[in-house]
């Protein structure tokens, strides 16, 4: 698609999806392009946690589409003096907290604040320093 400079849909049709299929296809297509158009914020929210020293690492955690149209990511927080056990990003909703490091995403919809769980910061991408500073002020 990005190669040759065609729609999600266009690219549906060209590999000869059913026309049942395409509709879906293409959602999903779109959805995986945000993901990886998504990689250089989420690597500097990564780095931006990385350097407040609650993950061991600074690699930007992977797009994932459990749902099939919408992006997720999730980050996890090994220190011991990290505010929360993992961060989650939604392309919809933005960023919260979760209770789990096993499976920080959860089952479902994107669940309400409560025990362990807090949205974070203003906005779908706030500026890293932003959600740090978020985070920071729950610990």
């Amino acid at each position: 698609m990005e190669q040759r400079g065609v729609s999600a849909a266009q690219a549906a049709a060209a590999l000869g999806y059913p026309a049942g299929l395409t509709r879906r296809a293409g959602i999903r297509a779109e959805a995986i392009v945000r993901g990886r158009e998504a990689r250089p914020y989420l690597a500097d929210v990564a780095r931006a946690v990385h350097a407040r020293g609650w993950t061991t690492t600074y690699t930007p955690p992977p797009v994932q589409h459990p749902e099939g149209d919408e992006c997720f990511a999730a980050l996890v927080l090994v220190s011991p003096t990290a505010p929360a056990a993992a961060l989650v990003w939604s392309e919809r909703h933005g960023w919260r907290t979760s209770t789990s490091r096993r499976h920080p995403l959860g089952r479902g919809a994107w669940p309400p604040p409560g025990p362990g769980v807090r949205h974070l910061a203003t906005g779908t991408t706030p500026d890293p320093a932003d959600l740090v500073k978020a985070l920071d002020s729950i610990s």
